[in-house]
């Protein structure tokens, strides 16, 4: 998808070669009929309209001037997380050929550009603009949790915490603990404080992209005024943005290297300059993992590449990309896992995983429109856990882990990873000699 023009019309032949197989609504090769959804989306709805290939549908709708938009139409389209599991779906039997998400992304551009976005999305953009998070909090409140923390003005490595953990008063104190570790460990950190904005993310999903190339733009301003060469990041959303939407839109981000902070507190421990103890209580013996849509998926970075087709064999259409791209398979989904193992923690995979992962519910604008259809894929994603042996989930989003731990039941519960890793990290390499003996 090129930056810039009418994106639904660049995204039209696309749309219109989905065959409405429905296998967007599915994770290929399913291992249970309990767990064999891939779609938030549809099993709200419950009818056509909710899946990838009913978005399309009317997107097609809509651009060759055969529908018109209804308060119905609307709604339907809110209930979508964009959590990009209807993509990969349909890559594993089509390729590139359809790519239901870039076609979800241009028709919500497109209702935007016509005066169609849901007043609830128009709200969270005002939010956006008036105090830089969608929650609408105070700049002034941004940076309460570094009280007493030091930063440099310039350094090699700029910490970007994000909105949801940067007002979550109950994560600071881990926060600080990793930050605190880092910074024992001998890492000058840069920070913005109250001028960290948004990463753009949200605005994107929402279809506002003029606004999210602004925000865009606007931070990678700042990371160069920094001078910091890597960017390291608490947010999924915002290393999605970074890795995926950043390229889409045409953002030159030079040689800056972004990293989730799980990536780069495994690359500390591998240099041996922070280590991690065991994990106290029996507890954490084993947990199942959640890998959010935004951390795992949606992190694979964006490559351009030539989609054209051509066909073969009578008729059979055939992708002219020199190799298979953007098949969600080189999110981040080890970092993390690896993180808890040096913890002594078993880790337990749940039916939907790594590129196949449920939506936990809260992204895409569903969590603030449609209250009812973010809790019931939170519901959902927590009935996998039953199949496991284990009682804890994890997550290493702290958007995921505050919206499913308040749709947990007793004796199960949601654990955000830096509450973990926090009382675990030490500075320097006392734990690796155990660590390898483990492994």
């Amino acid at each position: 998808m090129m930056p810039g023009g009418n994106l639904l019309d660049q995204r039209l032949a696309a749309m219109d070669r989905c065959t409405r197989c429905s296998q967007c609504k599915f994770v290929p090769v399913p291992k249970s009929r309990a767990h064999m959804s891939a779609c938030p989306s549809i099993d709200f709805v419950e009818y056509h309209a909710g899946s990838a290939s009913g978005q399309l549908i009317m997107a097609s709708g809509i651009a060759h001037g055969e529908i018109g938009y209804t308060p119905e139409l609307l709604d339907t389209i809110s209930a979508c997380t964009m959590c990009g599991a209807c993509d990969t779906a349909c890559k594993v039997n089509f390729a590139e050929i359809v790519e239901p998400l870039e076609g979800l992304y241009a028709f919500r551009a497109r209702i935007v550009a016509d005066g169609q976005s849901p007043k609830r999305h128009r709200e969270i953009m005002e939010r956006i603009a008036e105090t830089g998070n969608a929650q609408g909090r105070a700049r002034s409140e941004r940076a309460k949790w570094a009280t007493g923390l030091t930063f440099s003005n310039r350094a090699e490595v700029l910490l970007h915490v994000g909105s949801v953990l940067s007002y979550d008063m109950s994560k600071h104190q881990s926060l600080r603990t990793i930050v605190e570790a880092v910074q024992k460990a001998g890492v000058p950190l840069a920070y913005l404080g109250q001028n960290e904005g948004s990463c753009g993310m949200l605005a994107w999903d929402l279809g506002y992209h003029d606004q999210a190339r602004t925000l865009a733009n606007a931070f990678v301003r700042q990371v160069r005024q920094s001078g910091a060469k890597t960017v390291v990041t608490f947010s999924s959303s915002a290393i999605s943005a970074f890795r995926s939407i950043y390229p889409r839109m045409g953002i030159d981000t030079g040689d800056i290297r972004f990293l989730h902070f799980t990536e780069y507190l495994l690359e500390m421990t591998e240099m041996g300059r922070l280590s991690l103890k065991k994990a106290c209580g029996h507890i954490w013996q084993k947990v199942a993992f959640h890998d959010t849509c935004k951390l795992g998926r949606l992190t694979e970075p964006y490559q351009r590449a030539d989609y054209a087709l051509t066909k073969e064999m009578g008729g059979i259409y055939t992708s002219r990309s020199p190799e298979a791209l953007n098949f969600s398979r080189n999110g981040i989904y080890e970092a993390p896992r690896a993180l808890l193992r040096q913890m002594e923690i078993e880790v337990e995979e749940l039916e939907r995983n790594r590129e196949f992962s449920y939506c936990c519910g809260a992204q895409g604008g569903v969590k603030e429109t449609i209250p009812a259809a973010a809790k019931m894929a939170a519901r959902n994603r927590l009935d996998e856990l039953k199949e496991t042996e284990s009682q804890v989930m994890v997550s290493a989003c702290g958007n995921c882990a505050h919206h499913l731990g308040k749709h947990t039941r007793a004796p199960a519960i949601v654990v955000d990873l830096i509450d973990i890793l926090a009382p675990s990290i030490v500075v320097g390499a006392a734990n690796v000699v155990v660590h390898e003996r483990v492994e």
